[in-house]
């Protein structure tokens, strides 16, 4: 009887528990988008160079860079960004990236007799380590606050034209963004260039704080109208809890389990970053159409850390004298980083009229963390970029011209850091920057610069696809021959220059040093990159398939002669298909 009783009881208690249970989770709401793409590319003279046969340092291997005529392959990519609501207030946001970029049929060299290999590896196009299948590469929260939004976690970061932080394809996250048809604006989102797809993305774990101070002012004054244009925020980045590289010989290659020590050492090894945004927001500024927009905004970063260098700054001997800054001998005595960055962004559209534009710009002091030409030395940043559109735009038919600017450096290993890549995902054309270029960086600043410290080489100094040290000019035009934008043809023509060429070093354009200005093999008297014409066909059909095919012919200037001297031309082909939701 007392067992009866106790199930009895025990029956009610559950049911109890479960109707409110029951009840919370029908306020859970689950909603994804996302895409899975594949594309093929093939592309001819890639980076023409004679064969070069040398010796890796870290074993004493024989490394061969081989003369790349010609190249094909295909990579595919799923991302999935599901997100889970709790009513009205909370969201949980994710990305998944799964198989990202990794190339059909690389066995990388896992089987002995390629012909009846049958499972492929996780490598990616660019090389590097092999990766993992499936990955959850960002996660965070977002939930309201009394006087605004905040968000904590792993999440992309990305501002204006995506520049200097891109979000590489990441969805509708901007909340403060004009919003338009759905279907459409995912579209441009995953796939937001003429030409080529996203790749890499700017990723933070970030704390991030968004207000509207003045509509919350009206709100509580109670005023007649309550939206204000004006958005604020701030963001408190983690960037590096510790140095990457060991100081002493097993130290921080590895954390023993259970200890925190390494961790626990203070914050003088961390790099943080403070962000601070404004925004004037205002999607109909005007009256006169539904798409104009006027969003004029401003995004300041400060990164600081209390030890700079790429290895901790426990020197054994302070009185020894590290370099010169400006003339001036200075000790070697880490003197931390503190770099700040300005970035001004403006997108206003007015009738048929638009124009976009950002530019940003660079500055501050380190000691160490740029480890070029060897590391822990003294360092002054001044690094510029900047892109202008304007446009023409009809129903039919587009008229854009683009023009850009990515500072280059007359001297890339003295004290005074001017040269830096765009973000890779901003892209311009498919082959100058996309594929000759990165190769050609790659080359330059991988292999004559592999050390214990910088086992990859001065990454750093890699442009992975960006625009780097160039000024460009791309006039492009756009046709829908249907009135509903379901099919979009694309053609433009892009011309390069060089924007510095070094006067010594190591940089990859080097001006003619002769006393009667005469060039040596490796320098050039022309700026001159080349031209590129590129076009393509797009058309999204079934709702949610979207294809692509996409050809660039680029003729190699004087300036890329001299690097590449056995071509003079290079062509791709390419094709993309992906299904979004």
């Amino acid at each position: 009887m007392n067992r009866r009783l106790l199930s009895v009881v025990t029956g009610g208690a559950l049911l109890a528990l479960a109707a409110p249970a029951h009840a919370d989770l029908t306020e859970l709401k689950w909603a994804s988008e996302g895409y899975f793409r594949t594309r093929t590319v093939t592309l001819t003279n890639l980076a023409p160079q004679p064969r070069v046969v040398t010796t890796y340092p870290g074993n004493g291997e024989q490394l061969i860079i081989p003369d790349i005529r010609s190249t094909s392959y295909i990579v595919s990519r799923l991302r999935i960004m599901p997100s889970l609501q709790f009513g009205k207030q909370v969201r949980m946001n994710f990305q998944i990236d799964a198989l990202d970029d990794v190339l059909w049929g690389d066995n990388n060299g896992l089987s002995t007799a390629p012909l009846f290999a049958t499972d492929g590896s996780n490598q990616g196009y660019l090389g590097g380590p092999v990766g993992d299948s499936v990955t959850i590469r960002r996660a965070w929260v977002q939930f309201p606050v009394p006087v605004g939004l905040m968000r904590v976690g792993r999440m992309p970061s990305h501002w204006g034209m995506g520049l200097l932080a891109n979000g590489g394809g990441t969805g509708w996250m901007d909340p403060e963004s004009p919003k338009g048809e759905p279907q459409r604006r995912i579209l441009d989102n995953f796939f937001d260039d003429d030409f080529g797809d996203n790749h890499f993305g700017s990723s933070a774990d970030r704390i991030l704080f968004i207000t509207k101070p003045i509509t919350i002012y009206r709100t509580l004054k109670k005023l007649g109208k309550v939206d204000h244009p004006l958005v604020l925020g701030y963001a408190f980045d983690k960037l590096s809890e510790a140095p990457l590289l060991p100081f002493e010989a097993f130290e921080r290659k590895f954390r023993p389990f259970g200890q925190q020590g390494f961790i626990s050492r203070g914050s003088d090894d961390d790099v943080n970053e403070h962000v601070v945004l404004a925004v004037w927001n205002d999607p109909d500024w005007d009256k006169k159409s539904f798409q104009d927009e006027l969003r004029v905004g401003f995004y300041g970063v400060l990164r600081t850390s209390k030890e700079g260098s790429t290895q901790p700054s426990r020197l054994t001997d302070p009185t020894a004298v590290c370099g010169t800054f400006d003339g001036q001998p200075y000790p070697c005595v880490d003197t931390g980083s503190k770099v700040w960055i300005a970035d001004l962004w403006w997108r206003i559209r007015y009738g048929k009229m638009f124009t976009e534009g950002e530019a940003y710009y660079i500055g501050g002091k380190t000691f160490g963390g740029v480890p070029f030409p060897s590391r822990n030395t003294k360092k002054e940043a001044a690094i510029n970029a900047g892109v202008a559109r304007f446009a023409w735009l009809e129903n039919k038919y587009d008229a854009v011209l683009e023009l850009g600017h990515a500072s280059g450096d007359d001297i890339l290993e003295d004290e005074h850091f001017k040269q830096r890549a765009m973000h890779p995902d901003f892209n311009v054309g498919l082959i100058l920057f996309e594929e000759t270029l990165r190769e050609l960086t790659a080359r330059a600043y991988g292999v004559p610069f592999f050390s214990v410290e910088n086992p990859q080489g001065a990454m750093g100094l890699m442009s992975n696809g960006g625009v780097i040290n160039a000024n460009y000019v791309f006039p492009k035009a756009r046709w829908r021959p249907t009135p509903v934008a379901s099919t979009e043809l694309t053609a433009g023509v892009l011309l390069a220059w060089v924007d510095t060429l070094a006067t010594a070093g190591t940089a990859l354009f080097r001006a003619c040093s002769g006393p009667n200005g005469e060039c040596a093999a490796d320098e050039t008297d022309s700026k001159y990159l080349g031209t590129e014409i590129d076009v393509a066909a797009k058309a999204s059909f079934a709702g949610n398939m979207r294809v692509s095919l996409e050809a660039g012919y680029l003729m190699y200037g004087d300036a890329l002669k001299k690097q590449l001297t056995e071509a003079d031309h290079s062509f791709t082909f390419q094709s993309s298909i992906a299904f979004v939701w």
